[in-house]
């Protein structure tokens, strides 16, 4: 990076760094909105299935949430994301887990930032951090891929610099797969990358001893780093669970965050999008080939499934800067206002001082209270908690299988009642939701078989949903309570 320098004297009155105000007005702008990061019914189920472990010092491996899959195995790979959210719930309550997500999300910016100042100027580093800021809006949630998302970034910004370096990637890195894998499972991406990474460099090398020696450095590291992911309490079965996932094609065209984007609405992704072939035209970038057949893949992600638009904003900076570092500094003409921009930040592009470290967490705290604690931010009233129609339930005295709305599982296991179905997909699997899916679309006709072969005594589900205008004339069934929320119908002489 040009050496842009600020006297000893400055120095001493900034003491903060650039990536930490930057990690701090992403942390502040989003506790803002804390209502929205946990507003997601999986939260209610992974503090659950936390407390369980902690409770019984244990990982499951047998369902005990459902009725309809009781027993069954269950390989929850997320296991110790979900002690964490369950002990921070325990601890501080809503807001301690809306401030864990958003604490989550600027550290994997700030930390975006530091390692994107390696190779650009301040302001093109901001640049490539607020549009990855944009990318990650949308799945700002309170679960456990959200504590993934600083792993992300430390993985491929390390893995990235091995490779621009020529050598393979330290082997420091295994340790902190071995935490990704027990974290979340996009540890499988951390995996693909680097092996992709480890095909360019095997291309990029001068001869074939090189490439030997190419072959055997990050072949020895991605053995190490495939032999840490299986340091779990699950072994092997870690690995194949989120590669069911992938293998269940209806499950992903149903589920919402699994869809493509649909660009009749905006789309942060469209923004990314051509803002990336805006720059590319107009500034003519010259990428290594190999280097934009990675970046097209990860946009293919993307485009295939909504979640991983996150990926392509945080990563794709990382696997561009080495390649566009010159270009951007040698610029004839690149303007005298980004030149003075950069001038001015050059000293908070190095790192914070202690005292700098000190006044962030100061500020953090300060941040943290003026935006929690006068307000509640959450309470048992929106979309995902059907709390009203829980309580008319209980006061009839209703016992008996439920057959429940997808989105209502997560609060039904808070609640400790078990589900028909909840946000566990993966576990389900594709036939299940497929089946389930028909029925409250009466798609086939299924319901009525459904209902009587699980012995379902009520049902709690949205107003918009298919199945409750059937239940509205289905001989046996009545209607017990409605609101905007969700509705409940009951067998007749299931209601005391």
């Amino acid at each position: 990076m040009a050496d842009l320098t600020i006297s000893a004297r400055a120095r001493s009155r900034l003491w903060l760094s650039l990536p930490l105000l930057f990690g701090l007005l992403v942390y502040a702008s989003l506790l803002v909105h804390a209502k929205q990061i946990l507003g997601d019914p999986d939260t209610y189920w992974h503090i659950t299935l936390g407390n369980w472990i902690l409770a019984h010092r244990a990982v499951p491996r047998h369902d005990h949430w459902s009725f309809t899959k009781m027993g069954a195995p269950f390989v929850p790979m997320e296991w110790l994301s979900e002690v964490v959210i369950a002990t921070i719930y325990n601890v501080f309550g809503w807001a301690g887990l809306a401030a864990m997500a958003a604490l989550a999300v600027a550290g994997a910016l700030a930390l975006l930032v530091r390692l994107l100042l390696r190779y650009l100027l301040p302001i093109h580093a901001l640049v490539a951090a607020t549009l990855a800021w944009i990318m990650v809006l949308a799945h700002i949630l309170a679960r456990p891929h959200i504590l993934a998302l600083p792993i992300l970034v430390v993985w491929c910004g390390a893995v990235v610099e091995a490779r621009g370096r020529e050598r393979a990637p330290s082997l420091w890195l295994v340790p902190l797969m071995t935490l990704w894998a027990n974290v979340h499972a996009s540890y499988l991406f951390g995996l693909g990358l680097s092996a992709l990474l480890a095909g360019e460099a095997v291309l990029a090398a001068a001869d074939w001893p090189a490439r030997l020696r190419a072959v055997r450095a990050w072949g020895l590291f991605g053995l190490l780093a495939f032999l840490g992911v299986l340091v779990n309490p699950y072994g092997i079965w870690a690995v194949l669970q989120p590669l069911k996932l992938l293998r269940m094609h209806f499950a992903l065209a149903v589920l919402t965050e699994w869809q493509s984007p649909n660009f009749e609405t905006f789309q942060p992704l469209e923004v990314w999008i051509l803002s990336f072939i805006a720059a590319a035209v107009l500034l003519r970038w010259r990428l290594p080939w190999t280097r934009l057949l990675i970046v097209l893949f990860l946009l293919h992600m993307a485009l295939a499934h909504a979640r991983n638009i996150e990926i392509l904003g945080l990563v794709a900076p990382l696997l561009l800067a080495p390649a566009l570092s010159d270009q951007l500094e040698d610029r004839p003409g690149s303007g005298r206002m980004l030149a003075f921009l950069d001038r001015n930040m050059a000293e908070l592009a190095k790192p914070a001082s202690r005292l700098g470290i000190l006044l962030g967490g100061a500020l953090f705290l300060f941040i943290s209270g003026v935006a929690l604690l006068p307000r509640p931010i959450h309470d048992e009233k929106g979309d995902i908690t059907p709390a009203a129609a829980l309580r008319v339930v209980a006061a009839d005295h209703i016992k008996g299988p439920v057959f429940n709305n997808y989105g209502f599982g997560g609060y039904l296991i808070f609640r400790g009642i078990k589900t028909f179905i909840d946000g566990r997909a993966d576990f389900y699997g594709d036939r299940f939701i497929k089946r389930y899916y028909d029925a409250v679309n009466l798609e086939k006709g299924d319901l009525p078989r459904l209902l009587n072969r699980y012995g379902i005594t009520w049902t709690l589900l949205a107003p918009s949903q298919p199945a409750v205008q059937l239940l509205a004339h289905l001989p046996g069934w009545r209607q017990i309570y409605a609101d905007k929320i969700a509705v409940v119908d009951a067998r007749v002489g299931a209601v005391r």
